[in-house]
């Protein structure tokens, strides 16, 4: 088992103890499974304290044995009630926290409650947003992560055009790169940080069922299977003259990347291949972009200027009351990591950052095309994680 380096683990709460001591907060309590991971290393339950001075101290309800196995951090401690948390923090040097910051954007208000009443007269505030910008910022040994993701999704991409023939069914050419995918080392799971936001490995929409509508917060349909489960492959068969639009997430080490590819059974009507031209000439247009100090809200500008002088501005990322209102996001422990390419976030790009750019237009009743491709910001531009053809990518089978 690959087990994450102590330097890792360090340098992430060295980045995050300047800011503590700046807002005058004592420690961080750490819940989340994705923030409990990053800053420990391991993923088990419990209380993860991260002190503005000193080591961490890891509170584990279940599992210690494992915490001992995996994590690097040196202060493990059995926590047989949350009850118990707050003398077993002063037996390990933490008897006098008065401000204490939370992942106010997740954490549940019954738990909030609980802490409250658990830890009387401390002063709770939010360190959601210190945490997630922390993260956007990946570290050489996290952007390898991401690459090995995009690796799985570079060699499964390869095979899916023989995969494609008269009468396969989205669930059917689902399981089959689910099954390749978990061949390749895939993780079986995506995290999303966002509430309700639920998703398996992605989207394989064939035809109409890409632009159904979906309460996921992404331009691609799903029709799924039933109500209760929307986000995923249905029974959709494919036929001449379909599109199927696979977006997909690949996961190696808790880290996931994302990518798009537009595939197509037979002639794809012209209005269809002249906008994913237009897509794949846009998304060239991004690229010039993506390099340190560009603002985020810049990418998405530039998007909605090339857009409205085309024939595709009403069907872009989404039909209707559907489109959503971003064209790339980041990736890393979630598939909702900061930064966003969206109005509103002048937060400028940085090396280090991983971003999904995903470009997409859409039909009624007929479905998609685009692309989508996981990028790394370097000192002086980018390097593409995701590669495959970019152009719509004829069944062979």
């Amino acid at each position: 088992m690959e087990l994450v380096p102590e330097s890792e683990v360090r340098n992430r709460l060295e980045r995050l103890q300047p800011w503590m001591r700046g807002s005058e907060v004592d420690a961080v309590f750490v819940f989340q499974n994705a923030d409990i991971f990053y800053f420990s290393g391991t993923l088990q339950a419990g209380l993860l304290c991260l002190p503005a001075q000193g080591d961490p101290v890891f509170l584990v309800l279940k599992s210690l044995a494992r915490a001992r196995l995996e994590s690097p951090l040196e202060k493990l401690v059995a926590l047989p009630g949350m009850k118990k948390a707050p003398d077993l923090l002063a037996g390990e040097g933490l008897r006098k926290l008065r401000r204490v910051g939370l992942e106010l954007d997740v954490l549940p208000v019954n738990h909030f409650q609980r802490l409250r009443q658990v830890f009387g007269g401390v002063e709770f505030t939010d360190a959601s947003e210190a945490i997630r910008n922390i993260r956007m910022i990946k570290s050489p040994y996290e952007v390898e992560q991401v690459r090995r993701a995009a690796g799985q999704l570079n060699v499964a991409f390869r095979e899916i055009p023989g995969w494609l023939r008269a009468g396969i069914s989205e669930l059917k050419l689902s399981a089959r790169l689910e099954g390749r995918l978990r061949e390749l080392g895939h993780q079986g799971l995506t995290r999303m940080r966002g509430f309700n936001n639920e998703i398996g490995y992605g989207a394989v929409s064939i035809g109409p069922s890409a632009s159904h509508p979906s309460c996921f917060p992404g331009p691609v349909g799903f029709v799924g299977l039933y109500p209760g489960m929307p986000n995923g492959a249905g029974e959709r068969q494919l036929a001449p003259g379909d599109t199927v639009m696979v977006d997909i997430v690949g996961g190696y080490g808790g880290y996931v990347a994302d990518k798009t590819r537009t595939f197509a059974f037979g002639e794809v009507a012209p209005d269809m291949a002249a906008a994913h031209s237009f897509v794949l000439e846009l998304m060239a247009g991004i690229e010039q972009l993506l390099k340190p100090g560009t603002q985020c809200d810049r990418i998405y500008r530039h998007a909605l200027e090339r857009i409205k002088d085309s024939p595709f501005e009403e069907n872009f990322m989404g039909l209707g009351e559907e489109r959503v209102r971003f064209v790339g996001h980041g990736v890393g422990l979630e598939l909702d990591d900061l930064p966003v390419l969206a109005s509103g976030f002048e937060i400028p790009l940085e090396p280090g950052m991983t971003i999904a750019v995903e470009p997409k237009v859409f039909f009624p009743g007929r479905g998609g095309v685009g692309i989508e491709d996981t990028y790394v910001i370097t000192g002086t531009g980018f390097e593409k994680l995701t590669l495959s053809p970019a152009h719509i990518i004829q069944a062979t089978g």
